[in-house]
């Protein structure tokens, strides 16, 4: 039956959107409030999506043209078969129409409806008081309009999702091509984060202005539509969704709207912009937007891959593994990098917290210890091997590496090795 009904919606809502899109937007928002009302009571079921769509179809694109006249009979006309679904619907309706037919704020609405009708419980009409401020974002969901408008661009222009997976969406706008008011992306899911790299931008909701290096928060709130204000534009949104947090178990604000000077660098633009091409685009993003939270909730204690990310350090540490065998030491990897004996110094012990020489002599240790298990050469020849002054000198360090002599390891850890 649930795959029937399915079948049957997305026929419904096809017919709706390609007969007329504001239409099928208003059944959009009294859908989706009529979800919240029952999703803090009771499940929401396809059948319900199916009652409320086919009232649409039925009302609206045929003898009535307003929905709202409904209201004016006491009569049963969606949920006929369910009392307690059919008051929360007639509820999010009439205050649909207080709040967008008569202008009326949140509280005038509310009171009109407990003053004039004697239908809804005093415990409904505080929960609707109590949501005031989330029943006006709920109406205001505009994620499929925005859609529309989106995929109504023509490809050449640079407008784009470019990436979507289950914890994040990225959308790209590069030019001025809007003339008039246009949606922005929301969603009721996660969070949402707009960075403004060049121009300037202006949202309708509180007359919220977003300019040049500066990000936009917001979760569980509408910015209505915007317009680019500047000749040029460049931004990025970030769809941050639920299951994110979810996952990972971040307690983060129900409601959050909060600008915060926060720009992204030319590497970070263009790794966004090719993201689908990398193999391991799902851990990039995971990192991005991990970081970004960890920034937002002000998290100290962070774990911290610079010193190992360290480009001129892992070009010298790569020299030195490949050079282990030769008589290495620190004046030649001066001269090969061009680097002074404090430079050098500082690299070294602000990364790995260690002296060149240290570094040098700790990989030579390792190498030794793999010899020792893997070959059956000898310690004075693996000495000789790895360049150390004598074989008593090598012991000396290895012993002070490991807290065994190098026959004393081979024959306590040699079963690694064995086949």
């Amino acid at each position: 039956m649930i795959f029937i009904n399915r079948n049957i919606i997305s026929k419904l809502e096809n017919l709706i959107k390609d007969h007329n899109k504001d239409t099928y937007y208003e059944y959009l928002r009294i859908l989706h409030l009529y979800k919240y009302f029952i999703g803090n009571i009771q499940e929401f079921t396809p059948n319900d999506r199916l009652e409320i769509l086919s009232f649409f179809y039925e009302s609206v694109l045929g003898d009535v043209e307003n929905i709202y006249s409904k209201l004016e009979t006491t009569d049963s006309f969606i949920f006929k078969g369910d009392k307690f679904r059919e008051k929360n619907f007639r509820m999010a309706l009439e205050y649909f129409r207080n709040r967008y037919e008569f202008s009326l704020s949140n509280e005038k609405s509310i009171d009109l409806i407990e003053k004039n009708n004697a239908l809804y419980s005093s415990s409904l009409i505080e929960f609707l008081r109590r949501n005031a401020r989330t029943l006006d974002e709920v109406f205001n969901f505009n994620e499929h309009r925005f859609r529309d408008k989106l995929e109504s661009l023509p490809s050449e222009k640079d407008f784009y999702r470019i990436y979507s997976d289950d914890y994040s969406d990225i959308i790209i706008i590069r030019k001025n091509f809007f003339s008039d008011m246009n949606p922005s992306f929301f969603s009721r899911d996660g969070l949402i984060i707009r960075f403004c790299q060049t121009g300037q931008i202006g949202f309708e909701k509180d007359a919220i202005f977003l300019h040049e290096r500066e990000a936009l928060f917001s979760k569980g709130i509408s910015l209505g539509d915007y317009k680019v204000l500047s000749q040029n534009i460049s931004y990025v949104t970030l769809h941050i969704k639920d299951k994110f947090f979810k996952d990972f178990q971040i307690d983060f604000p129900e409601y959050v709207l909060k600008k915060l000077p926060w720009k992204l660098d030319s590497s970070t633009l263009y790794k966004l912009d090719n993201l689908v091409s990398f193999k391991n685009s799902r851990i990039i993003m995971l990192n991005f937007i991990t970081d970004i939270i960890l920034s937002f909730l002000g998290e100290e204690h962070r774990l911290d891959l610079e010193r190992a990310t360290n480009k001129e350090l892992n070009k010298i540490i790569e020299y030195i593994e490949y050079n282990i065998d030769n008589d290495l030491n620190v004046a030649q990897i001066k001269r090969e990098f061009g680097l002074n004996k404090n430079n050098l110094a500082s690299l070294f012990n602000n990364n790995l917290e260690m002296s060149p020489s240290k570094y040098i002599i700790n990989k030579k240790l390792e190498k030794a210890s793999q010899l020792l298990l893997e070959t059956d050469i000898s310690v004075t020849d693996i000495a000789f091997r790895l360049n150390f002054s004598s074989g008593s000198k090598f012991s000396s360090h290895f012993k002070k590496k490991y807290s065994l002599t190098p026959l004393q390891f081979k024959k306590k850890f040699e079963k690694l090795t064995k086949k």
